[in-house]
């Protein structure tokens, strides 16, 4: 019994111990991380060995707090999860500060470029626009309106010389020996005789 009771002291005592510095390299990783946010790059090398530190801490942790006894299992199970959280926490954070800085990054190298770039006149090739297409089209629908216009003006005549027969053949019958008078109804003559 006092051997199995050592051993078990012996586990108690290396969770005891690595909890805490396994809370200590996550807090020193959370700095590290929001240094790494407000844009120091050099501490990156830092932030992943502390992460490869921190990841075989709580692969340790996690056989350590299966190891306790179920009156204390409980608590210690707790304070672990707790330490994953925040360690999950802050990979995403750090996930974000780089790609943001990832993104800085391409913003600022294409903005070199643009305003590195030596601008040359465009070559007679590059500019020509296939309009003939668009100029044929142009043409057929201005030729089509003017047809239309032309129409619509040999309509209006042909209306117009109606009218002047229409008043010139009721005059000459009217001439012809009897008497007619010419009534209009719906636009047309109507000639009454008597």
């Amino acid at each position: 019994i006092n051997a199995e009771y050592g051993e078990h002291r012996t586990n108690m005592s290396e969770l005891e111990r690595l909890m805490p510095v396994s809370y200590r390299r996550l807090l020193e990783l959370q700095q590290l991380v929001d240094s790494y946010g407000k844009g120091d790059v050099s501490v990156i090398n830092q932030i992943i060995g502390l992460q490869e530190q921190l990841a075989g801490d709580c692969e340790r942790l996690d056989i350590l707090v299966r190891k306790e006894p179920a009156a204390k299992r409980h608590n210690s199970k707790y304070r672990y999860d707790q330490l994953i959280q925040e360690s999950r926490a802050l990979n995403a954070a750090l996930q974000k500060y780089h790609r943001q800085h990832n993104e800085r990054e391409k913003e600022e190298r294409e903005r070199s470029e643009l305003l590195d770039r030596q601008f040359t006149a465009n070559d007679n090739s590059d500019t020509i626009l296939a309009l003939d297409a668009a100029l044929s089209f142009n043409d057929k629908v201005t030729h089509s309106d003017r047809g239309l216009d032309r129409l619509l003006d040999t309509g209006t005549q042909a209306l117009t010389q109606l009218r002047e027969q229409r008043s010139t053949l009721a005059v000459s019958y009217c001439f012809g020996g009897k008497h007619f008078s010419p009534v209009l109804s719906n636009h047309l003559i109507i000639l009454w005789c008597y």
